[in-house]
């Protein structure tokens, strides 16, 4: 997709200061952090929101990559959040799926 943000991070068109690369993903920092450790992993692959991935080819991948930020991040035994916004009404603004990974702070429930 031409105009979508951060299709143009995968692609390299915009410097968005990548911390690790994996097959199906690039993980960067989020530019506005709700936490000390606030990534997102960003699909290569441009889908709108999660109910559009190809769960058997990048799905599989995910729960791997969290566990390697939560090692890389040394928060696997202090504890970590994942948020998967999909929709207007679930807080997705960007159409392309992405996953945020917060670390670093405490965090309450119910988060919104």
């Amino acid at each position: 997709m031409e105009d979508c943000i951060f299709c143009k991070i995968v692609n390299k068109k915009i410097n968005a200061g990548v911390v690790k690369e994996t097959g199906n993903f690039i993980i960067i920092k989020d530019i506005n952090p709700v936490s000390p450790v606030h990534l997102l992993l960003i699909s290569k692959k441009h889908y709108d929101s999660l109910l559009n991935i190809d769960s058997r080819v990048d799905g599989n991948e995910i729960f791997g990559v969290i566990k390697d930020l939560a090692n890389d991040y040394n928060v696997k035994d202090s504890g970590f959040r994942i948020v998967i916004n999909t929709g207007e009404d679930g807080g997705q603004t960007v159409s392309h799926m992405h996953i945020h990974f917060m670390a670093g702070r405490g965090f309450g429930w119910p988060p919104g």
